[in-house]
């Protein structure tokens, strides 16, 4: 096992009202890896079919938690995930929202997931600070113990409305290493109230299974690779990830070069954050013509999961493009934009991952404002590099707006960010007002 401590480090600097959740409805639902932020009543639990908003339904039966916490006891929730984006998602949304949290059963050796706890009905002492902590223990498949911590901080601050939901930012980063049993393995959470003396114990259970070979996902059509493309970040799953890269390399959309960055940023986020999947990755490429493997090598040279054995062991055409591409730097994405292609690339990275910063580096795209008719102006200027720059960054502002339009339309995550922004991020005036303009238009062709 690798214990990475907690992490991500994450600072609650703007208080509890910000992070915590206060929504409209009194329950806490978790869809069988689908965490709902919301309140608290009675405990049910049910089976159903059922996806959250108008999500695709994938064939398998979801099991809907509905959690109601005693107001005089402590409750709470275990969360494991292989979502390295799922903070981002519950501390930048505001709390009347409800985004998704993905879950896991299975994971795979050297894979990392993540755990961590969430908190109700927790007491305050006479200041108004609540004391919660945790302690987990987690059991192998042979019953003996694999490890164990105590004494993790849940939630230890003042409270301003306690019937909110806590989640800790203690956050345990674990993978299984190369020696350890597959099987099942045992996970048990005790939630700690040191100012009311109660507890509550949960109980969950996660699967480390063999890695399996990418051909054993197969792609239907365009379509089907297209609807996977738009929806990855609600469902992750790494480990299907290379049939459907490979299915494109391979495809006539990869004819349209227009289509590269986008598509390649979001399989270069998934691999470079799951570097497990490196042993099935060159499998893969032994297998493959040249045109798919030139594919296969820029996935393995930008990610940085590919190893100087296998770089030193190519030959010919392989060994050349490969020298190409090690030579070319990848675009910032969170440097200057200075092209359009890397907005498509912010793109393809929240559709791999959900996350917050490319949605963050959007929005601050939005100064961009000040560009507006110099693309005009280029026809009768002297067409310098910098005159050129500035109609391109007119460009870039267009399509930025237009993008974030849209997809405050089709990705609830998306809009939800942007509320969040506007109201707590740090802000230029100028991106603040041209964000409201954006979710105002929204408004307004949502409105009957």
């Amino acid at each position: 096992m690798q214990l990475a401590g907690f992490a991500p480090a994450f600072t609650l600097s703007l208080g509890d009202s910000e992070y915590a959740r206060k929504p409209p409805i009194g329950i806490v639902s978790v869809v069988r890896g689908h965490f709902k932020k919301q309140s608290i009543s009675a405990i049910l639990t049910r089976i159903i079919m059922k996806t959250k908003n108008n999500m695709r339904k994938f064939g398998l039966s979801f099991l809907l938690m509905v959690i109601a916490f005693n107001c005089y006891a402590i409750d709470g929730l275990l969360i494991k995930t292989i979502d390295y984006t799922f903070k981002e998602k519950w501390s930048n949304t505001v709390s009347s929202s409800i985004p998704a949290i993905t879950t896991c059963d299975t994971v795979f050796k050297k894979q990392y997931f993540f755990i961590t706890a969430i908190a109700a009905g927790y007491d305050l002492d006479n200041k108004d600070i609540s004391n919660v902590q945790y302690s987990i223990k987690v059991t192998k498949p042979d019953n003996s113990i694999y490890f164990s911590q105590e004494n993790l901080p849940l939630v230890n601050k003042k409270i301003s409305n306690k019937n909110n939901l806590q989640m800790s930012d203690a956050i345990l980063k674990i993978c299984f290493e190369n020696n350890d049993a597959f099987g099942k393995y045992k996970i048990e959470i005790e939630i700690i109230d040191k100012i009311s003396g109660k507890s509550k114990r949960i109980n969950s259970d996660i699967t480390l299974a063999p890695l399996p070979t990418f051909n054993q996902e197969q792609v239907k059509d365009d379509n089907a690779f297209s609807k996977w493309l738009g929806r990855y970040y609600e469902n992750p799953n790494p480990t299907k990830a290379l049939a459907y890269y490979v299915y494109y390399s391979q495809s006539k959309i990869s004819d349209n070069e227009s289509s590269f960055w986008p598509v390649f940023s979001l399989f270069n986020e998934i691999v470079k954050n799951n570097s497990y999947l490196l042993p099935q990755i060159l499998d893969c490429y032994k297998t493959q013509d040249l045109k798919t493997k030139i594919y296969l090598l820029y996935l393995l040279t930008y990610s940085n999961v590919g190893t100087n054995d296998f770089f030193n062991s190519l030959e010919g055409n392989e060994k050349d493009t490969y020298l190409k591409i090690k030579d070319t730097p990848l675009k910032d994405i969170y440097g200057d934009i200075t092209e359009s292609s890397q907005l498509d690339m912010l793109w393809g990275t929240f559709m791999a991952n959900g996350g917050y910063q490319p949605i963050l580096k959007l929005i601050q795209t939005l100064d961009y404002s000040k560009y507006q008719g110099d693309l005009d102006k280029f026809k009768k200027s002297k067409q310098t590099s910098e005159d050129r720059q500035k109609a391109l960054n007119n460009a870039i502002y267009t399509s930025l707006v237009w993008s974030l339009t849209s997809n405050c339309k089709q990705h609830e995550l998306v809009k939800e960010y942007c509320d969040w922004a506007v109201e707590f991020e740090n802000l230029s005036s100028v991106q603040k007002d041209e964000l409201k303009k954006i979710l105002n238009d929204k408004k307004e062709k949502t409105t009957p």
